[in-house]
């Protein structure tokens, strides 16, 4: 899996589709709490508290960069994308800004 999400190297066919799966696996268990907060089942602000900083993780890696990129378009609901591209954008700033602050700290010691 670190293979493949980190795109060092092509995966042959079988590790691709393992690859492809656990992806896809992650992203419903996502969708199956988006839906719930959507309903009301769950507390808004749900999805994004308990999925957040764990669709970023896979989804910031080349592989999984690349597999949500062609996922969003065919398999899942509209609004689901769109809540989820935004977790991205929200994580993506907030890792930014983390990162900048660190590298700063190692340039001051």
């Amino acid at each position: 899996m670190n293979t493949g999400l980190s795109g060092e190297r092509a995966l042959d066919a079988a590790d691709q589709l393992r690859l492809e799966q656990m992806l896809a696996e992650n992203l419903w268990a996502s969708f199956h709490i988006w839906e719930r907060t959507q309903r009301g089942i769950f507390p808004k602000g749900t999805f994004e508290l308990s999925c957040g900083a764990h669709l970023c993780g896979l989804f910031r890696t080349a592989g999984g960069a690349r597999w949500w990129r062609s996922a969003k378009e065919t398999g899942f609901p509209p609004g689901f994308v769109v809540d989820v591209d935004a977790v991205l954008a929200k994580n993506a700033e907030a890792y930014s800004e983390a990162s900048v602050a660190v590298n700063k700290d190692s340039r001051d010691s």
